[in-house]
């Protein structure tokens, strides 16, 4: 008998072994078309990262569904839309509301040791989420006063997350995020957004830090000296994210485990400037999606054929790994795609866009093909004013000036960025920036009719409230209704998170207060 039970220890520690382990790498606020091996005009921005996409497959036509930190990352973890999961905003879940299995969970219940480092807080149901992970990196890392923007941190907290999965004997899921290239930029202060260094930046240099001549500033931004310097800083602070990118694979390699994991990169959406972050566009949603199955993936492949969203990764990780799907996702796993096949109805992405981090409520539905975009802003009354943390850029303060400078262009395209349109219709394949609005095109008239229906189709099968209201969008009054409603649920929010914050503060005030003891009294 004991001879039975020791092979099966063995042959279970085998399999163990055998198994792939995941590295789940996400970066913030980073344009696609920032790293070279996407086609970055800006040279030098992400040799690490590109020898690594030249190791693995890259996806041109991959979306984020939503635009926002904690919103994108949950459709990620949850393999839910915004609005199956009931995370649309910057808040957290009650812990009875969350009914569903993350993918971590899923992973962790299958005998993987599980860890994160890196938006703990933004990227699962509610905080502290410790029922899904073995280690939660944030803790000690806070604990430590470490900066973790410094790409030596991932190096070492690569290495120790490794370690732990092998002193347990297990495979690992390790979700990891390198902070950059999110605000504050490398090299132009924060408040005042003038040249110098933040604090957590003087002893972090990236590997290079480019100068406002080397910079070539993204279309749908305007081409003034203010915001060279701002897009000279931003492609500063993806070059660190690029020096944090290539000390995790270099960590994996030295720890003899890159041959063993599946890497999975991606963006949680854009670049954090206007048309960008918080939108529906085309710069907003665009991920650099990336993905290395070792002994799968064929070398430097890339994929131009199939549309992807960052909720089919959910599903396309328990493929990759030999587990039984979970039910109800709204994904569907590229698994297959990974190893050289091809899927039918991959011909759109649906993206949304609910509530930003104030909790200001614009509701917003897009289809993206290969060559079109169509957005529709349920919220756009003409009154109504978008609020975004983007409009603290350079580049919002430089469209403001050449506004009211007189310069048409920027007028309009201030004027749309602010009210938007209740519909829009772009040629991404044409105009990758989005300049040119074609949806009262009389050319582009059966184009907008089809993607409309296809939004409709979209909405319908993947359960979205709104899908009622899509089909009277003409009902002004029955609009109104629905902004009042989700306006007072946002206010609600609003209020009990300023009175948990002020319960919170009174609580640590009192802690630090001296205890009112005989002496004191004396």
């Amino acid at each position: 008998m004991k001879w039975i039970v020791s092979f099966l220890f063995v042959l279970m520690s085998v399999s163990a072994q055998e198994k792939m382990n995941v590295v789940l790498l996400t970066v913030d606020d980073m344009n696609a078309d920032s790293l070279g091996a996407f086609g970055c005009p800006v040279e030098g921005t992400s040799p690490q990262f590109d020898a690594f996409a030249a190791d693995a497959m890259r996806f041109n036509y991959a979306h984020v569904h939503a635009t926002s930190c904690i919103p994108s990352r949950n459709i990620i973890s949850s393999g839910k839309y915004l609005y199956n999961s009931g995370l649309e905003g910057f808040y957290q879940l009650p812990k009875d509301q969350v009914t569903f299995r993350t993918l971590p969970e899923v992973l962790q219940a299958n005998g993987y040791f599980t860890m994160i480092r890196g938006k703990a807080h933004h990227s699962y149901p509610y905080v502290p989420y410790k029922r899904a992970f073995d280690i939660i990196f944030d803790d000690e890392l806070k604990e430590k006063k470490l900066n973790i923007r410094q790409p030596k941190t991932f190096y070492d907290y690569t290495k120790k997350g490794v370690e732990a999965a092998k002193e347990a004997d297990k495979p690992f899921f390790y979700s990891m995020d390198i902070h950059d290239p999110h605000t504050p930029y490398y090299g132009l202060i924060k408040k005042k957004l003038t040249p110098g260094l933040n604090k957590e930046d003087e002893s972090n240099p990236p590997s290079r830090i480019f100068k406002a001549e080397e910079i070539v500033i993204p279309g749908f931004l305007p081409q003034t000296e203010k915001v060279r310097l701002e897009m000279a800083a931003y492609y500063s602070t993806v070059r660190r994210a690029d020096d944090s990118i290539g000390n995790v694979i270099q960590a994996l390699k030295d720890s003899g485990v890159y041959d063993e994991t599946i890497i999975i990169f991606l963006s949680d959406h854009g670049l954090p400037e206007p048309f960008g972050k918080t939108t529906n566009y085309y710069n907003g949603s665009h991920t650099p999606l990336t993905v290395r199955w070792p002994g799968r993936t064929k070398v430097g492949s890339v994929d131009n054929d199939h549309m992807i969203g960052s909720v089919d990764i959910y599903p396309s990780v328990l493929e990759m790994l030999g587990i039984k799907q979970e039910t109800g996702l709204d994904g569907r796993s590229f698994a297959s795609i990974l190893k050289g096949d091809k899927q039918d109805d991959r011909d759109y992405v649906l993206t949304m866009y609910e509530e930003n981090v104030g909790g200001n409520r614009q509701p917003t539905r897009s289809i993206i093909t290969k060559d079109f975009g169509y957005i529709y802003n349920l919220w756009s009354d003409g009154e109504r004013k978008f609020a975004s943390a983007t409009k603290g850029t350079l580049a919002y303060k430089e469209m403001d000036r050449l506004a009211k400078e007189g310069n048409a262009h920027w007028k309009a395209r201030l004027d749309l960025y602010n009210h938007r349109k209740p519909e829009e219709l772009y040629n991404y394949h044409l105009d990758p920036h989005a300049l040119k609005d074609l949806s009262e095109s009389p050319e582009y008239a059966v184009k907008m009719q089809e993607l409309r229906q296809a939004l409709a189709q979209a909405m319908k099968a993947s359960g979205d409230p709104l899908y009622s209201l899509f089909k009277e969008r003409e009902n002004e009054e029955l609009i109104q209704a629905h902004l009042k409603k989700v306006d007072g649920e946002s206010d609600v929010r609003k209020r009990d998170a300023a009175y948990s914050r002020s319960g919170r503060a009174k609580a640590d005030k009192k802690k630090k207060q001296p205890s009112k003891t005989k002496k004191n009294k004396k």
